[in-house]
């Protein structure tokens, strides 16, 4: 009878030992995984491109060229583990070539998704598309009465793609480079119609979990 006791005593440390086990390893993953999710803040600055602009003859013909400008972006999203949700304000400044004091503001309003691979990584690839309304405006470089010239069109359909790489700097930052394209519906400003009008660039910036 002793011995039946021990036996049944071993039986039940050793089951109540596996269970333990088994419990820990299913709680742990979903603690990573909560861990990831939550509101953040973003911001980020880089350079941007306007594409070149080629006019038909009918306009005088030629091509519009243009450098690179500053870019940047602010904005708030969810993060669900390895799917994240962001809504943003962007603007990149492109001056136009061989043109002083002329150039084009582009600002935009973007919903926007990414998808993190290796979301319980240190550095985590991603992918994202984003779609919104854009303001576009070409600053004249001549000024009347103390206001800047410019003409512009706003309103504007726009989409967005990117792909980069976040670190993990702690558990309530991630550090992220990333490229990325933006491309527009046709506008006009003034008396041209433009098309196939785009921007490109890359950027550094920060996300911020609250």
């Amino acid at each position: 009878l002793v011995r039946l006791k021990k036996n049944l005593l071993s039986m039940f440390r050793k089951s109540l030992l596996a269970l333990s086990i088994a419990s820990l390893s299913a709680i742990t993953p979903l603690t990573a995984e909560e861990k990831n999710k939550g509101v953040y803040v973003l911001g980020s600055i880089g350079a941007g491109r306007m594409n070149d602009i080629e006019f038909s003859a009918a306009l005088g013909g030629g091509t519009a060229e243009f450098d690179s400008g500053f870019s940047g972006e602010i904005g708030l999203g969810y993060d669900f583990g390895s799917l994240r949700t962001e809504f943003s304000y962007n603007s990149t400044n492109t001056p136009l070539d061989g043109v002083t004091d002329v150039d084009v503001d582009v600002k935009s309003f973007l919903l926007s998704a990414a998808y993190d691979w290796r979301s319980d990584k240190k550095w985590q690839p991603y992918i994202g598309a984003g779609v919104g309304s854009s303001t576009i405006d070409l600053n004249l470089g001549a000024t009347v009465g103390g206001t800047t010239l410019t003409a512009g069109d706003d309103n504007i359909t726009t989409y967005k793609l990117k792909a980069g790489v976040n670190y993990e700097a702690s558990e309530d930052i991630d550090v992220y480079g990333e490229i990325w394209g933006q491309g527009f519906d046709d506008f006009t400003i003034g008396l041209i119609q433009f098309t196939d009008v785009s921007v490109s660039g890359a950027s550094l910036g920060l996300r911020v979990k609250l």
